[in-house]
């Protein structure tokens, strides 16, 4: 049986020093952006967190399995469709949607649908069951030299009952993950104005839907005593402290095994200890980092990953049970006599 344990989360935070300094209009429009709550300078960015946990009784293809079902299964909101109306940046509007495309977005993806037929939306058939409509409309003052626009200026503009789907609980919240990422500048007098559609997607299809930013294994670390000539387990100990060196001696818990510092292990033998202690990755267990983008809790992203393999697994059973076994040759003749 596969177990999970040792979990550990960490919360990520925004950094509190900005690389420029911002002039006065950027102050001010900074000052309206729609930033969630714990998104501020200093505070914890909302869901944007790394777990670290062990796996044990798991074989290298299904933890690599669990690996890709975090990275390309599990779907969030991206940014799909962009409509500009009015673009006076210096970047240009193809660039322009590119980035857009990428701005991190939460919402009620587990109520929300998958788009079927990609001709089916547009922005003259808004499906409120399928899309997320947002709207930005920014116009720089003519005294001002540069105006920077930000991901947190891109509105929400609820459809039908999509602001009471969205209040129904903290998880189906619809806000960015970062309304401080810079989207384009606008020179004095200059206007951005475009409509953007969200919709719900998988990470196999493009990488704008990957809810992580990381998710990796390393093997963990097997150590035993070597023997003797004379067939005997070797008593002298321990081998020398040291980054990579190994204990013979010491017996840890699972909940205090040491984590690597990076993926290399490096186990010089020392000449008083040598051929003393054998150490080798242990296939069998395995110690999991996940690194959220900020759509998902990275717990949550886990599992759902394990209720995506829970899913094949049922539908494995069930093909299984279905399948009929069928006797050609030879062996039908031998069979039906």
């Amino acid at each position: 049986m596969v177990k999970v344990y040792n979990l550990q989360r960490r919360t990520e935070t925004l950094p509190t020093v900005r690389r420029t300094a911002p002039n006065a209009e950027e102050l001010e429009y900074q000052s309206h952006l729609s930033r969630p709550a714990g998104a501020g300078d200093g505070e914890p960015t909302r869901r944007v967190e790394t777990i670290t946990f062990d796996m044990d009784n798991v074989s290298p293809p299904v933890a690599n399995m669990f690996r890709r079902l975090m990275l390309t299964e599990v779907p969030v909101f991206a940014f799909d469709r962009i409509l500009i109306e009015h673009n006076d940046g210096v970047v240009p509007d193809e660039l322009l949607a590119h980035r857009i495309g990428l701005v991190p977005l939460a919402g009620p993806v587990s109520s929300m649908q998958y788009i079927t037929d990609s001709a089916s939306v547009g922005f003259d058939n808004l499906d409120p069951e399928r899309v997320l409509l947002f709207e930005l409309d920014v116009t720089a003052k003519r005294d001002v030299p540069t105006t920077s626009v930000y991901s947190g200026h891109l509105k929400w503009q609820p459809i039908a009952k999509q602001e009471e789907l969205a209040a129904r609980s903290e998880d189906d919240r619809v806000f960015l993950v970062h309304p401080d990422i810079v989207l384009t500048r606008l020179g004095p007098g200059q206007r951005l104005k475009l409509r953007a559609i969200a919709i719900k997607g998988i990470g196999a299809v493009h990488a704008k839907w990957t809810p992580v930013a990381a998710c990796f294994y390393e093997m963990k670390q097997a150590k035993a005593g070597a023997e003797d000539s004379d067939g005997r387990a070797s008593g002298r100990g321990r081998s020398r402290s040291g980054r990579g060196r190994v204990d013979a001696n010491e017996e840890e818990s699972n909940a205090t095994r040491p984590r690597s510092a990076s993926g290399n292990h490096s186990h010089e033998p020392h000449r008083e200890t040598v051929n003393e202690v054998i150490a080798k990755r242990d296939t069998s267990s395995v110690r999991f980092t996940v690194e959220s983008i900020g759509q998902l809790y990275a717990v949550d992203v886990f599992r759902q990953a394990l209720i995506l393999f829970a899913e094949r697994i049922r539908d494995l059973a069930v093909r299984i049970r279905s399948t009929e076994p069928r006797m050609t040759g030879a062996a039908a003749t031998a069979f039906t006599e």
